[in-house]
């Protein structure tokens, strides 16, 4: 997983196909209008591209559209987190999802509408990354930039590596936990700064000292850290 592919645009996309290509149906569909062929032709297009522009086939966001619970006009929108699917904030593997923006479901109907529910784009610093061969830290869109079809299965499989940082309470939580833990009292922006700032996860190597991943690659050596990392002691009790 080298990161100079990691920079590489994407250019696999719905947004893209949608846009850069006449279908051959749709000119033929349209072939005998005459001087009607290319407006139509063009107003299909826009209209796709209109269509493929969003996760869920939503509208564009506006000042309205950010309410609370009692319908109350808000000055942001506040993800599902752990009640449903897609709600915490990610680029989420389903039909429909290239894009490079992540997003997630929101609370209240706050955001953009879609069929499946209300949506709305977030903070790329509050989406989960998972750890791969060369030690560092990739999001789910980097695994399928650069892995394409296994992309999805490799995520997977690698959710035992995600990325955890330390709470205030000296517990190491993935980033949806940490979210859990600080969301009442900080919210959907003061979270995200609490991750950004947190220190990284330590784990308890076998001379009894506590190393963060780096650390304990040095100590052990890339290939044996592995396993180790994964059988070390997580919680530290002295803190």
């Amino acid at each position: 997983f080298g990161s100079s592919h990691l920079n590489q645009p994407c250019t696999n996309t719905l947004i893209s196909r949608s846009t850069r290509h006449h279908s051959p149906a749709l000119e033929m569909a349209f072939g005998g209008f005459g001087v009607w062929r290319a407006a139509s032709v063009a107003v299909v297009l826009s209209l796709l591209s209109a269509l493929f522009a969003t996760p869920v086939f939503g509208r564009p966001i506006s000042s309205s559209s950010a309410k609370g619970e009692w319908k109350q006009e808000t000055s942001g929108c506040m993800c599902n987190g752990r009640a449903g699917t897609h709600g915490y904030c990610g680029y989420h593997f389903h039909w429909g999802s290239a894009e490079d923006q992540p997003w997630c479901r929101t609370k209240h109907g706050c955001g953009q509408s879609g069929t499946k529910g209300s949506w709305m784009h977030c903070d790329a610093k509050g989406v989960e990354r998972r750890r791969v061969e060369d030690g560092k830290f990739y999001t789910s869109k980097q695994f399928k930039d650069f892995y394409g079809s296994k992309g999805k299965d490799l995520w997977t499989a690698a959710a035992r590596y995600a990325e955890k940082r330390i709470s205030r309470n000296g517990k190491p939580y993935s980033i949806f936990e940490f979210r859990d833990y600080y969301i009442d009292e900080y919210g959907e922006k003061g979270w995200v700064k609490e991750w950004d700032s947190a220190s990284l996860e330590q784990r308890q190597a076998d001379d009894g000292k506590w190393y963060t991943w780096d650390e304990f690659a040095q100590y052990y050596g890339n290939q044996k850290a592995w396993s180790s990392w994964g059988s070390a002691k997580q919680t530290r009790t002295d803190l």
